[in-house]
């Protein structure tokens, strides 16, 4: 028998990664080549899906959550299966393979997300299994309410990104209206019905635009950081209301500006962002700065500035990655070597496009979107 296949590439914010996890709010993202990859094979057992992962020692059976057990603790795999099980009736008799790029061989960690993809390449390799069509709304909305049982604050950035590919605009969804439409009325019925709020769109991007990314050397950790931006809003140190309409304003001029092929003004605009970040950083510490740009980020993209580049923080700081647009390949060049040159980490990382085929060019000349 045949292996079905899904590869779901990781992702990186360009920019609005504070505002997004705010209903209603856009953010630019770019998916990275490094991807996790699910392969589904159906096999001739009695019943049951049994699942390897290069980060396990042994596979596993799933088995369906029990009453009392906590979402949180579950298994993204096993998160995405429980909808799909709810969604499908039953589902089919699979061996389950997941394989990750998104890390090294050594542990480390860039970034990259990893939750999502693996609902995502689960989700889609599953239901190629079983040859039905889906298409990446659906893709998406079906991975979105696996990832909402894990973590219910999820902005699904990652997943959108992980399910279109390439340079993505997205606007976040209504996510308590939709987990409650979800808890009442079913997997089926919440993949029906219009998502208040949601955007996903493909975006064309300038061809003279180069993405050159770097690491900081040290990891971050996105829930703590923005515990302590909450923490600060409650406070009175920080207006969060102020800052996510004031940064919707700068990421919806930046991807008019990319769709409009006005590189070198999304790469001015993508300064005010970083501009933005740094003001938030300092009101949220207090005293002193929180940390969402560390010195080594900092660093990276003082570097870059200074090649010709416009770059920024990607994430929510505190370590992971810098990411630098370039306005020609011999800038994007100058930066790697600057970086190098200066003791600093250069990936070997670029864009990855989607799986869909119905993100290339239509009879329009534009790229598809799904609008809601």
């Amino acid at each position: 028998m045949s292996a079905f296949e899904f590869r779901a590439p990781g992702k990186l914010f360009v920019a609005g990664e504070y505002g997004v996890v705010h209903p209603g709010n856009p953010a630019v993202l770019i998916a990275v080549d490094r991807a996790v990859t699910a392969r589904a094979l159906p096999v001739r057992r009695a019943f049951g899906v049994r699942v390897a992962s290069e980060l396990w020692s042994e596979e596993r059976d799933y088995a369906p959550a029990h009453e009392g057990e906590a979402a949180q603790s579950r298994e993204p795999v096993f998160l995405a299966l429980d909808v799909l099980e709810e969604y499908l009736g039953t589902l089919p008799v699979l061996d389950l393979h997941l394989s990750s790029t998104l890390e090294e061989s050594d542990g480390r960690k860039y970034g990259f997300g990893s939750s999502g993809a693996v609902v995502v390449a689960t989700i889609g390799a599953v239901l190629r299994a079983l040859k039905k069509d889906f298409s990446p709304l659906e893709l998406f909305k079906l991975s979105a309410l696996a990832v909402l049982k894990g973590n219910v604050r999820a902005s699904c950035a990652d997943v959108a990104t992980s399910v279109l590919g390439g340079w993505i605009f997205y606007r976040s969804f209504d996510r308590e209206a939709v987990r409650d439409l979800c808890a009442h009325h079913g997997v089926k019925a919440a993949l029906a019905a219009p998502w208040p709020g949601l955007t996903l769109e493909a975006l064309d991007v300038p061809a003279n635009l180069d993405v050159v990314i770097g690491w900081s050397g040290a990891p971050a950790s996105t829930r703590s950081l923005v515990a302590h931006v909450d923490e600060a809003a409650r406070e009175g140190l920080v207006d969060l209301e102020v800052f996510s309409r004031e940064n919707a304003a700068h990421v919806d001029r930046f991807a008019s500006e990319l769709r409009a092929g006005e590189a070198s003004a999304a790469m001015v605009t993508l300064n005010a962002v970083l501009s933005q970040l740094r003001a938030l950083d300092k009101a949220a510490g207090g005293t002193q700065p929180l940390g969402i740009e560390t010195p080594e980020l900092r660093a990276m993209t003082e570097i870059a500035n200074a090649h010709g580049a416009a770059a920024k923080l990607s994430g929510a700081g505190g370590g992971d990655c810098v990411i630098a647009l370039a306005s020609s390949a011999g800038v994007a060049e100058a930066v790697r070597k600057a970086w190098r040159a200066a003791g600093k980490i250069a990936l070997d990382v670029g864009v990855q496009a989607s799986e869909f085929a119905h993100r290339e060019e239509d009879t329009t000349g534009k790229r598809r979107s799904a609008h809601e």
